[in-house]
C-alpha cells in the first residue's frame, strides 16, 4: 500500500518504540519521513532503516520542549521548500513515582515534553500543513499520541494521566479551531493502552514499585490480565492507526479519538 507516496511527515519521538513503528509504517506506505527526537544514537540507527524503503528521510536531534529549536526547525523546511502533510506528535515521558517522590523538576519536565512539545509543533507547522493542506483534497492531518490514561484515572502516574487528558481535550478543541479558521487541517488523536515498549516496561515497573514483593513476571502478568484480549499491545497495532488517521481513509475524521487498548476502557 502505496496510499501516502510523495506526503511528507514529521514524527516526534520517532527513534525507537512506537514512533519508530510509525515512522516505518508511513514510510511503506510512501511517506517521505522526517524524524525528530532527542536520542541522535537511535534517530540515526531509524534514519537508516526508514531510507531502505526508498523514501525521503532525515533526522533532527531537538528538544520538543524548546520553542527555538522549533523555530530552527521550520526554517530549515521553509528553506528545502518541504511542506508538511502529516504531524505525529508522539513525544511523550512517563514518571511513574508516587505523587509525593515527585520532585517540581521532574512535574516540569513531564509537563514541558507531554503538553508543550504538542503545543509548540502545531504552533511552529501549522503554516507548512496549511500550505500542503490546501493542495489536496482533504487536507492535511495531525495524530496526537493521547493514552488511556488520558481518559480514565492512572493511579499508576496520576501527573501522566493529567498531561494525557489535556492532550485529549486540547485535540478536539484544535478541531474546532481549525475548521473555524478555515484551516484545511484534520486533528485526531489516538489512546494506546499497555504497549510492549520501553514504555511499557516502566509502568511494569511503576506497578513493581507500588506493590513491594511483586516479581516482574507478576507485574506483566497483571498488565495482560488487565486486557480483556488477553495481551499486550504491540508498537505496530498503534502505528497502523496512526497510517489511518494520516491517510484520505479518515477524510471526515477531525477531533476523533481512536483507542487501541485491548478492550481496557471497555471495563
Amino acid at each position: 500500500m502505496r496510499d501516502l507516496k510523495g506526503k511528507n511527515a514529521i514524527v516526534t519521538g520517532g527513534s525507537k518504540g512506537i514512533g519508530k513503528s510509525v515512522c516505518l509504517t508511513l514510510a511503506n506506505a510512501g511517506a517521505n519521513v522526517y524524524i525528530l527526537d532527542i536520542d541522535k544514537h537511535e534517530g540515526l540507527k531509524t534514519v537508516k532503516e526508514v531510507s531502505e524503503l526508498g523514501v525521503e528521510t532525515d533526522f533532527y536531534q531537538i528538544n520538543v520542549a524548546n520553542e527555538i529549536e522549533w523555530i530552527d526547525f521550520s526554517n530549515v523546511l521553509k528553506n528545502k521548500n518541504i511542506l508538511v502533510d502529516i504531524l505525529v506528535n508522539n513525544a511523550g515521558i512517563w514518571i511513574g513515582k508516587d505523587i509525593d517522590n515527585v520532585s517540581v523538576e521532574e512535574y516540569q519536565k513531564l509537563i514541558s515534553i507531554n503538553l508543550t512539545g504538542v503545543f509548540l509543533g502545531i504552533k511552529h507547522l501549522v503554516p507548512l500543513l496549511t500550505e500542503a493542506g490546501k493542495k489536496t483534497k482533504f487536507g492535511s492531518a495531525i495524530i496526537n499520541l493521547s493514552s488511556v490514561a488520558g481518559l480514565v484515572g492512572s493511579q499508576l502516574d496520576p501527573l501522566y494521566s493529567m498531561t494525557k487528558g489535556g492532550i485529549t481535550t486540547f485535540t478536539k478543541s484544535m478541531a474546532i479551531y481549525f475548521g473555524k479558521k478555515n484551516f484545511p487541517i484534520r486533528i485526531n488523536q489516538v489512546h494506546p493502552g499497555i504497549i510492549e515498549t520501553e514504555m511499557g516496561k516502566q509502568v511494569a515497573n511503576a506497578r513493581i514499585n507500588q506493590n513491594p514483593g511483586m516479581t516482574a513476571e507478576e507485574s506483566y502478568s497483571a498488565g495482560v490480565n488487565q486486557t480483556p484480549i488477553g495481551r499486550l499491545g504491540t508498537a505496530d497495532e498503534v502505528a497502523k492507526t496512526i497510517l489511518f488517521l494520516s491517510s484520505d481513509a479518515s477524510s471526515f475524521m477531525t477531533g476523533s479519538s481512536l483507542v487501541v487498548d485491548g478492550g481496557l476502557t471497555a471495563q
